[in-house]
């Protein structure tokens, strides 16, 4: 056999294993005409790709029946229909629908002939890794492969269509070109210097990040049902090096349970994992997620090593394939859909094609890819310039994977809290930035049909916060210094809904609930729509505005949760009764006693960077340790912290010293402080802790009592009415109380220069000592 080309040892195979019926000639080979990349005559080419560069291709392979793919996909959603969500699990799928293992035994063959080294997937006949040197990859797809520049990027593409066996159903080659990259929306930090400002009102808006707790209230997730038996999927790429740890500091800052994470890696694996910055894009999905649905007994991350197309239908392929896999995920990425009248722009089919194979796949088994719809506004980023959530592109194109008609499109929000207890929407506006617009290729599904403004498929179909990335609005992520960062952009969005689902789907009986889109376009068309969503009315995407109904914005709105799960479950408590482990490292609770203590000597007076004074220096302002006191009558609460040495000096260059002491209820954070002024006069208030644009204020909201012990271990104490601060019952927990000793620079309301912390440690139980 030495010497014989790879298409005659395939006609070999063919002819033994898949018999003589096939009727293209074993010899003869198609070029695949889409798979190139378009107008590459407008790039300048700069030369031929090394010969040892080592490549990886992924070759996807065409179901053998679609029609009655199709129609039995129709039927699933079909009340009246036997077949009536009758979901599939990944094994009936392949055997009634997929590719032979004849077929695909033989496409390894032909690979393997070809000198590369073949990768396939568990469980997978329809799709399958391939690497080799490039002379290889080349001379097995009948291909030169060549570099080329364009626009600022440098990139190697196929000089020709890749040339396949025409007795292979070869749907498309990918990996031939790297032009293709899947791109995150980024993620702003929020950050400011801290202020005090003094207000009459009783509840103070949140204008700035809210917190999982928040979001709860807001869209109305009913506490009877969080995910409960449920599990779900993250999608992504790279490395992750500290997106658990983060996630675990997220969890313990708001009190949730400890969500069980498994990473598992798809793809080339001939080079180093991505490593573009786009691990804090994971810590955003994993927290959101988790955020809405905190009792899901698990999180799977299913990643590509690179951002390729290639490994990215690695990962989802992996996904649809896997028999305990989740029913639900979020892809918090995408990639510009590619419109072949758009002369001259560079571009290519990308995922399209295989990428909705798969996701046709996860409907008939009853499972939902949430996925975001970009932060470029009604275009799509095309040029390599990171404008998310800045300024709109000229492309008129939707992101891939949203754009699929087998994916639920999520747009976003700007949310704005009432600050109440617990926390109401104030307003809800849709977020300029926002993706969302027509199709110009993809037809539209059947769920939207009376909807979808064209004959395309339309975007968003729902949305959620995203907050605005110029402003702060988001909701709160935490590092692993638990130092709290907004979270925005649709990559908020996105995963905030596959939560949010989840909880829908734990109220499900049997396998589900199936595809979101057909029950939320079908709740969206009832007569219960203004029960089951907040209709998103103001605002616009350029030039899309948001309307009554349906829009190109934020689709049918953000949801009401409680009512969604009522009215497509009949219930809103979860259908099995999971047990939801403690985590080993939840917070302690107590009535009494310290709340959190901190080292002594640890204090730091720093201003713009410039540390005044050694480390100690200021014991006056050293926090020791915090604990909170019942009042007899039940009526007041009091916040005892215990300092160094405890005085009325205010270090050389302040003007004031303010102890805080701060704990969430509810959603919402409150705050005592005690104020040592020059001369020695205290004044103390309570208050809110609000996050307007990119500061953190302490919102004064009532003058109260507190007093100062001065002296080695000295306390400062604040007594505050429990009706300021929420009015919380016996039994309830104060959560994350911690407290903060500053000193104000400047005149009037200054700035406040941390000298020392201590907290979070134990949680507050309210009640009698």
């Amino acid at each position: 056999m030495k010497g014989r080309s790879s298409v005659a040892l395939l006609a070999l195979v063919l002819a033994v294993v898949v018999g003589p019926a096939l009727p293209a000639q074993a010899d003869s080979t198609v070029r695949l005409s889409q798979d190139v990349v378009h107008h590459l005559d407008a790039a300048t080419l700069l030369g031929p790709v090394a010969p040892t560069q080592h490549l990886t291709v992924g070759v996807a392979l065409k179901n053998p029946n679609e029609a009655a793919e199709t129609a039995y996909l129709k039927s699933l959603y079909d009340p009246s229909s036997s077949n009536y969500q009758n979901f599939l699990d990944p094994d009936a799928f392949n055997t009634q629908f997929g590719v032979p293992a004849a077929t695909f035994q033989a496409t390894q063959t032909w690979l393997t002939g070809a000198g590369l080294h073949v990768q396939t997937i568990g469980g997978v006949t329809n799709y399958v890794l391939a690497d080799g040197s490039a002379a290889q990859v080349a001379a097995a797809f009948g291909t030169a492969l060549n570099n080329y520049t364009a626009g600022g990027r440098t990139f190697y593409a196929n000089a020709q269509a890749p040339a396949v066996p025409a007795a292979l159903p070869v749907m498309t080659v990918l990996g031939l070109n790297n032009f293709n990259r899947f791109r995150t929306p980024h993620v702003t930090p929020a950050s400011g210097t801290p202020k005090t400002t003094v207000a009459a009102a009783t509840n103070v808006p949140q204008t700035g990040i809210l917190t999982p707790q928040a979001l709860w209230s807001i869209y109305d997730q009913p506490s009877t049902n969080l995910g409960n038996g449920q599990s779900m999927a993250i999608f992504g790429w790279g490395v992750t090096p500290d997106t658990v740890a983060h996630l675990r500091s997220f969890e313990s800052e708001f009190g949730l349970p400890q969500v069980p994470v498994s990473v598992n890696y798809y793809g080339a694996t001939d080079t180093p994992d991505t490593n573009d910055g786009a691990d804090i894009e994971w810590d955003l999905d994993t927290k959101a997620s988790t955020g809405m649905a905190p009792n899901v007994t698990s999180e799977t991350l299913y990643f590509g090593h690179h951002n390729s197309d290639a490994d990215i239908l690695a990962a989802l392929t992996a996904w649809v394939n896997d028999k305990r896999g989740p029913m639900q995920g979020s892809a918090s990425f995408g990639e510009c859909e590619n419109i072949p009248a758009a002369e001259p722009v560079i571009g290519t089919d990308g995922l399209e094609e295989p990428g909705d194979a798969v996701l046709k796949q996860a409907v008939i088994e009853g499972r939902t890819l949430f996925a975001s719809t970009g932060d470029t506004g009604s275009s799509c980023p095309i040029v390599p310039v990171n404008t998310n959530g800045v300024a709109t592109q000229a492309y008129p194109a939707l992101n891939y994977p949203s754009a699929s008609p087998y994916a639920v499109a999520v747009g976003g929000t700007v949310l704005n809290s009432d600050g109440g207890n617990p926390p109401k929407r104030l307003t809800e506006t849709a977020w300029e930035f926002t993706g969302g617009g027509n199709s110009t290729q993809i037809p539209a599904p059947s769920y939207q049909a009376g909807v979808a403004p064209t004959q395309f498929r339309g975007t968003p179909d729902v949305a959620a916060i995203s907050g605005d990335v110029a402003t702060g609005n988001g909701m709160a992520i935490t590092d692993s210094n638990g130092a709290d960062q907004q979270g925005a952009g649709t990559s908020l969005s996105s995963p905030l809904w596959v939560g949010m689902w989840t909880r829908i789907q734990a109220a499900a009986a049997k396998k589900g609930l199936g595809f979101a889109n057909y029950s939320l376009y079908k709740q969206g068309k009832s007569s219960s729509y203004g029960n089951d969503f907040f209709d998103v009315t103001v605002g616009d995407n350029v030039p899309y505005p948001a309307k009554p109904g349906w829009d190109n914005t934020t689709g049918w709105g953000t949801p009401d949760v409680a009512n969604l799960m009522k009215d497509l479950t009949g219930r809103t408590t979860p259908a099995k009764n999971v047990a939801v482990p403690v985590p080993a490292t939840a917070a302690p609770t107590t009535t009494c006693g310290n709340l959190f203590s901190d080292a002594s000597g640890d204090d730091s007076f720093v201003v713009q960077g410039q540390t005044l004074g050694a480390q100690g220096a200021d014991p006056q302002l050293d926090i020791l340790g915090g604990q909170a006191l019942l009042s007899a009558d039940g009526q007041t609460l009091r916040t005892i912290l215990t300092v160094r040495d405890l005085s009325t000096t205010i270090p050389t260059g302040g003007t004031e010293n303010d102890y805080n002491f701060v704990w969430f209820l509810g959603g919402v954070e409150y705050f005592t402080q005690l104020a040592v002024e020059p001369g020695g006069i205290v004044n103390a208030y309570d208050g809110q802790v609000v996050h307007i644009s990119l500061e953190t204020r302490f919102q004064q909201l009532h003058v109260v009592t507190g007093k100062i012990t001065p002296g080695p271990n000295g306390t400062v104490e604040v007594d505050v009415p429990l009706a300021n601060i929420g009015s919380p019952t016996a039994g309830q927990v104060l959560t994350q109380p911690s407290a903060t000793a500053y000193v104000r620079v400047g005149v009037l309301a200054g700035s406040l220069q941390t000298v020392d912390s201590g907290g979070p440690n134990a949680n507050y139980v309210v009640g009698p000592c």
